[in-house]
């Protein structure tokens, strides 16, 4: 394909800067959401709800993306996290998939 004009310039992809991290003795759900994307923000109100669910020892974190400082930090716009370990975010996982995605690592948090 050629270029509408000689001094185009090719994009330039954005990549993920920063990795969530872990709280000791926690599970960390960390959710990245701009508010544009409908199955994200889905995702985000799935994986809150169930975070609640299991009280002290989970933290969630809520990473607003819309604000472009924000969004240049991580290099990421829209994700789900738990414990740094990125949850596949397409289709929406069902609140019973993330529930269990976080149950099971408080279980594996619990033995250590």
């Amino acid at each position: 394909m050629e270029a509408l004009t000689d001094d185009a310039v090719p994009p330039r992809w954005i990549k993920q800067k920063k990795q969530p991290q872990k709280i000791d003795g926690k599970v960390t759900v960390t959710s990245f959401i701009n508010g544009w994307c409908p199955a994200q923000n889905i995702v985000h109100e799935r994986a809150k709800r169930a975070s609640r669910e299991f009280g002290e020892m989970v933290e969630f974190q809520n990473i607003q993306t819309s604000e472009r400082e924000i969004f240049n930090e991580w290099g990421i716009v829209d994700a789900l996290f738990i414990d740094g370990k990125k949850v596949k975010t397409g289709p929406p996982p069902s609140y019973d998939k993330i529930r269990k995605k976080i149950g099971k690592r408080i279980r594996s948090v619990k033995q250590i």
